[in-house]
């Protein structure tokens, strides 16, 4: 372990037995809010201490540390002094003990996370309670898993689109992994959208959310507000409509979209494929409300629209001129 991070495991533990006493005053409660927020690591390993101070294990590295030799006598307890540094001493032994059982039970950890596959099926979104208190939509074709420990909340989003409205919680952040970016939140309301192009688009519907991209990009985003990144190229989006995405509902709203997108989005919710008889024809443009929920009403649009033709050829839809 790289000495700072020893030193701020080491203080948070002692915030651990500090914040467990009965009488707490208002001064100690003041220098542990400046503690905890002067830093992101701060938040997470005091979390870590939490959940380990209040693990089965702990009684075994309180006993662990106790073997190491008696701390010497404090004579005066009246002394100011004396009495800062008895406690002093008692706080790192504390820390000691919790850091022992950090090295001395290396399984507590796993024995603290909990791991959830999710999947919805082609042509069927899926909701989901997450046990934290969140709620996901995830698109059909969707593939997500989730990792909740004491001390943070993780989320890889392998493919599709999901819906997140997330439990507000001071302590565990709400992350997500896109793959090219990474969502962070405490409790908001936000889309996300993987597409198979690699490109991600986030749009906020409640909270603010923070978007990292690597290289240095990030992005706070308010509600109201949303981006989509393709390798180098960032766009804003417009100010979604609604506390929820659309295609919640069965709807997705274009705005000089290409073709290929919201094809895409058809064959998240159709049941059978639909496909591009040329390719090119992914590059044409599409603005206005369309009803993902019934793919043919959506394809008869799109032969109007651009002189189009369709049909069903076996297990699929076919587009062509």
């Amino acid at each position: 372990m790289p000495p700072e991070l020893y030193t701020v495991d080491r203080m948070a533990a002692i915030w651990v037995e500090r914040m467990s006493r009965s009488v707490l005053s208002s001064e100690l409660a003041a220098e542990f809010d400046r503690w905890i927020t002067t830093d992101p690591r701060h938040v997470e390993s005091y979390a870590r201490m939490q959940a380990l101070w209040q693990s089965d294990g702990f009684e075994d590295a309180l006993q662990e540390a106790g073997d190491s030799p008696p701390l010497p006598a404090v004579p005066n307890d009246n002394d100011p002094l004396s009495w800062l540094a008895r406690h002093r001493m008692m706080a790192s032994a504390m820390a000691a003990a919790v850091l022992c059982l950090i090295f001395a039970v290396p399984l507590a950890s796993n024995l603290l996370i909990d791991r959830v596959h999710y999947e919805a099926r082609k042509g069927e979104a899926r909701q989901f309670a997450l046990v934290d208190g969140s709620h996901v939509t995830l698109s059909g074709g969707g593939v997500m898993d989730l990792r909740l420990t004491p001390w943070s909340r993780e989320v890889k989003l392998e493919k599709g689109e999901a819906f997140f409205d997330v439990a507000h919680e001071k302590i565990r952040s709400f992350s997500v992994d896109m793959g090219t970016a990474q969502v962070e939140v405490l409790g908001t309301a936000f889309d996300i959208d993987r597409r198979s192009d690699g490109t991600v688009a986030v749009q906020v519907f409640r909270g603010l959310v923070g978007v990292h991209a690597g290289a240095g990009r990030q992005w706070r985003l308010p509600a109201g507000t949303g981006l989509e990144i393709a390798g180098d190229r960032v766009r804003s989006l417009p100010e979604p409509i609604g506390s929820a995405p659309a295609w919640v509902d069965g709807w997705y709203d274009a705005m000089d979209t290409p073709v290929s997108q919201l094809i895409e989005q058809l064959n998240r919710v159709s049941a059978t494929r639909v496909t591009l008889a040329d390719p090119a024809l992914g590059n044409l443009l599409v603005s206005g409300r369309y009803q993902i929920s019934k793919p043919e009403a959506v394809l008869d649009a799109l032969a109007v629209t651009y002189n189009l033709t369709w049909r069903k050829a076996g297990d699929h839809y076919a587009i062509s001129r």
